[in-house]
C-alpha cells in the first residue's frame, strides 16, 4: 500500500529499522546501515551538542539488539557530502553481494544533525532530499529505511505542519514479505529537531532507544513491536518537548511498503541483561549506566524489563512523594529487579513537616569580629537554599555595621559580603536541623573621625549549623556560624575567629 506523508508518533531511527526486520530467526533478513552524525551545519549555524554522540548510540543499539553486524554497519562522525556518498556506494555493493547470495536485504540510511528545506548539511556541504531519494530509489535492497533526525527535516515528507497521532493507523509489513521504503523525520517543516543536555542527546532518538529497550513493551511479552514503539515514541517525545521554548515536536513519514500483520522489533531476550522497574504509575525513573546511557521511563502500569547493558546502574525515583535513590549492579545475562531505594533525608522530613526543596530567608543578628574593642554588630542576610539530592545548598548577602567607640579608637564600621553553604540534614523531623561547610567573602571598611579610611578584604571559612521548625506557613530558624576570618589589619594579614547568630524568616516556594 501507499499511505501519504503523515504526522507519525515520533519514530526515532532504530526503531525505523528494525520495523522491517523479519521477527524469525531463520528467516532473518542481511541487515546494513550507513550511520552518520554531524554537529557542524552550514556557516552561521551553532555548532550542536550530541548529534554525533547521538550517531554512536544508534550504532551500538543496532549492534546490541537489532541483529546488526558491526561489519555491515558504517558509522560517519563530523564527515563530509564525498564520505556520505562513498559509504552508500560501499553499502549498496554489500547489497547486490547478498542479494545474489539469495538473501533478503535491509538497508537503514540514520542522519542526525542539521538540515534546511533543501537537505541535509554536513558541514558546508548539503545532501538534498531529491539526491537523497534517488541513491535510495536505486538501492537493490528488499526494504529501505531513511531516518532523519534534524530540524526542518520535514521537508523529506513534505509535512507543513502535524499532530500526533494516538496509534498507528498505516499497514505494518509482514514478516515474509517485506519490501519498499520508509522516509521517517524527527520534524515538521518549520520545526526544530531539539537537543537536551539533560537528556545528553536529542528528545527523539533517546525516547525511541529507550522504547526498543523495553519500555514500549506495552503487553508484557519480552518483545517490542513497531505499533508499540511508535506509540511510546509519540507520546514521550511530544510530551517532553511540549514544554519546551521551540514548543513540541512533530515527527512525520512517508512510508511505502508492502505487507500485512505486526513485526517485532526487539527480542530483550537478546540483552546484554535485564532490568526489572516495579510498577510504579505516576513516578518518573531515571537510569545511568556503563557507557554514559541515560534512560528517562515513566513509572510502569506493571512490572516492566528493560535490556541494557551489563554494569551498574545508578537509579533515581522522582513523584510528587519526594526523590529516592540507589545503585545496582547487573551482571551479564542477569535479570535484576531495582532494589528498595533510599529516599534522601529532605524527603523524608519533608513528609513530617519539613522543609520545602526550595526556601527564600531573611534574617537579622548579630556578628563578631575580632577587633579590639569591637563586641558583636548588627547584622543582617538574605538569600535562597535549594536541595540538590542529598544536600542543601544556601546562598546569601550578608550585611552588617555599627559604631564602635573604643577609649583608644573611634571608627564608623561597615561589613558587605556573600556567603555560601552546603548543608546536610541532621535530623527527619519537623524541627529539621542542618550542619555543614560555609565559605564567605566580603569587604570590611572602618572610618575614622578625620575622615580616614581603612578596607580590607575578608575571607572566612567555618561551619554553619540552621535549625528550622514550621510556624503556619513559615519556618523560623536559628543559623550559627563559626568561622576562621582573614583579613589585614595595620597592613598585616591576620587570621582570627568570627562568627553569626541569627534569627530566619523562611518562605518555602
Amino acid at each position: 500500500m501507499t499511505a501519504r506523508p503523515r504526522p507519525l508518533p515520533a519514530l526515532g531511527p532504530l526503531a525505523a529499522a528494525l520495523a522491517l526486520a523479519w521477527a524469525s530467526p531463520a528467516a532473518a533478513a542481511a541487515r546494513f546501515a550507513v550511520v552518520a552524525g554531524n554537529d557542524a551545519g552550514s556557516s552561521g549555524r551553532p555548532r550542536l551538542y550530541f548529534a554525533e554522540k547521538d550517531a554512536e548510540r544508534v550504532r551500538q543499539a543496532l549492534v546490541e539488539l537489532g541483529d546488526f553486524p558491526e561489519d555491515r554497519v558504517t558509522v560517519l562522525r563530523g564527515r563530509g557530502l564525498q564520505a556520505m556518498r562513498e559509504a552508500l556506494a560501499a553499502t549498496e555493493a554489500k547489497v547486490e553481494l547478498a542479494r545474489r547470495a539469495g538473501e533478503r536485504t535491509l538497508v537503514v540510511v540514520y542522519f542526525s544533525g542539521h538540515a534546511g528545506s533543501v537537505g541535509l548539511e554536513l558541514g558546508n556541504e548539503t545532501l538534498s532530499y531529491e539526491e537523497l531519494r534517488r541513491l535510495v530509489a536505486a538501492s537493490q535492497a528488499d526494504a529501505k529505511v531513511v531516518v532523519i533526525d534534524a530540524c526542518e527535516s520535514g521537508g523529506l515528507t513534505q509535512v507543513k505542519g502535524a499532530k500526533p497521532a494516538p496509534a498507528v493507523d498505516f499497514a505494518l509489513p509482514a514478516d515474509e514479505s517485506a519490501r519498499g521504503t520508509a522516509f521517517i523525520t524527527s520534524a515538521a517543516v518549520g520545526e526544530a529537531a531539539q537537543e537536551s543536555a539533560a537528556l545528553g542527546g536529542s528528545f527523539f532518538t533517546h525516547h525511541l532507544d529507550v522504547g526498543l529497550r523495553g519500555a514500549a513493551d506495552a503487553d508484557g511479552d519480552g518483545q517490542v513491536t513497531l505499533a508499540e514503539a511508535f506509540r511510546y515514541t509519540s507520546a514521550r517525545t511530544v510530551a517532553h518537548t511540549a514544554g519546551t521554548q521551540s514548543g513540541p515536536q512533530h515527527p512525520t513519514y512517508e512510508f511505502r511498503m508492502s505487507g500485512r500483520g505486526d513485526v517485532v522489533l526487539t527480542d530483550l531476550r537478546k540483552a546484554d541483561a535485564r532490568l526489572v522497574l516495579p510498577a510504579d504509575p505516576g513516578s518518573t525513573w531515571f537510569l545511568r549506566g556503563p557507557r554514559g546511557l541515560l534512560a528517562e521511563v515513566p513509572g510502569p502500569a506493571a512490572p516492566l524489563a528493560l535490556a541494557v547493558p551489563a554494569g551498574r546502574w545508578a537509579v533515581e525515583r522522582r513523584s510528587s512523594q519526594g526523590r529516592a535513590t540507589g545503585e545496582v549492579t547487573i551482571a551479564k545475562g542477569a535479570t535484576q529487579e531495582v532494589p528498595l531505594l533510599a529516599p534522601t533525608r529532605y524527603e523524608v522530613a519533608r513528609a513530617k513537616g519539613g522543609p520545602k526543596p526550595n526556601l527564600a530567608f531573611v534574617e537579622g543578628g548579630v556578628a563578631y569580629l575580632a577587633l579590639k574593642g569591637f563586641g558583636v554588630a548588627p547584622a543582617v542576610s538574605a538569600g535562597v537554599r535549594k536541595e540538590f539530592g542529598p544536600v542543601g545548598l544556601r546562598v546569601a548577602f550578608d550585611w552588617a555595621g555599627k559604631t564602635v567607640s573604643d577609649p583608644a579608637l573611634s571608627y564608623d564600621f561597615a561589613y558587605y559580603g556573600g556567603s555560601a553553604a552546603l548543608l546536610w540534614p541532621l535530623t527527619e523531623t519537623a524541627v529539621f536541623v542542618e550542619l555543614g561547610p560555609q565559605l564567605a567573602y566580603g569587604y570590611a571598611t572602618q572610618r575614622l573621625p578625620q575622615s580616614q579610611s581603612f578596607s580590607s578584604g575578608v575571607v572566612s571559612a567555618g561551619a554553619a549549623l540552621l535549625v528550622t521548625v514550621p510556624v503556619g506557613p513559615l519556618r523560623l530558624g536559628l543559623d550559627l556560624v563559626a568561622s576562621a576570618q582573614v583579613f589585614k589589619r595595620n597592613d598585616q594579614t591576620v587570621v582570627q575567629p568570627g562568627g553569626t547568630a541569627a534569627l530566619s524568616v523562611l518562605f518555602g516556594f
